[in-house]
């Protein structure tokens, strides 16, 4: 198994740990503010697209990789300003919760961001001591 392909195991089983954490804890949320959303979503895309690319590398695979990887570092950065956008003083629409004291762990959304770079180091044009049909 070369490295390229661990990388992109990897970051597939990441996004499966992923939505297995964030669907539940993020269900009451999506109800109150649809881009609670995003993590699920680019979770899904990251599963298929890492999960194809570890069965089956080529140019084309690597390409969807490519912009699933900024799609997850995007969510990732999105999602720490939304973690802690209450915590900086800035208040959302709607965001009324007097009596929940519950607060989104604030860097949370910075594995989406890991998985993202992970990607991305898997589609590096050419690792050392590779050969041409990695």
């Amino acid at each position: 198994m070369t490295l390229r392909r661990a990388l992109v195991g990897f970051v597939a089983a990441g996004c499966l740990f992923s939505l297995l954490e964030v669907v539940p804890s993020h269900r009451e949320v999506v109800r109150e503010h649809l881009v609670a959303a995003i993590p699920t979503i680019v979770s899904v895309l990251g599963l298929l697209a890492f999960a194809i690319a570890f069965w089956a590398w080529n140019a084309t695979t690597r390409r969807i990789v490519q912009v699933v990887s900024v799609l997850l570092l995007l969510a990732g950065i999105l999602g720490v300003y939304f973690h802690n956008a209450e915590r900086l003083g800035m208040k959302r629409e709607h965001e009324e919760r007097e009596a929940e004291e519950y607060h989104a762990p604030p860097l949370a959304p910075l594995s989406l961001t890991g998985m993202g770079v992970l990607g991305l180091m898997a589609t590096y044009p050419k690792w050392e001591g590779e050969t041409k049909e990695d």
